[in-house]
């Protein structure tokens, strides 16, 4: 049995509307029901063409990840550690 996927369609104006009213892609993702990496490719092509029209879409950012800032402070405490561990030898 195969699993066929379901494609997401939405409008332009719901797809603008989610573009104005959110600060990530992962927002807009949410809001629109499509996946992060289609939604990234729409907001490209439709700022591409908006701008030939003299029209700038809102900067959208993508979602920090947590994990990438957990594990820094991990490695900033395990160098300590290990830091005060060698000089204590």
């Amino acid at each position: 049995m195969q699993n066929k996927q379901v494609r997401v369609r939405c409008s332009d104006e719901q797809f603008l509307q989610a573009v104005y009213s959110s600060q990530t892609y992962a927002e807009i993702a949410s809001k629109t029901g499509q996946k992060i990496a289609s939604t990234v490719a729409r907001y490209s092509r439709i700022k591409r063409v908006l701008s030939k029209e003299g029209i700038e879409l809102p900067k959208i950012e993508r979602k920090k990840s947590t994990r990438n800032l957990d594990s820094v402070k991990n490695m900033v405490a395990i160098v300590k550690r290990l830091k005060e561990h060698h000089s204590n030898m």
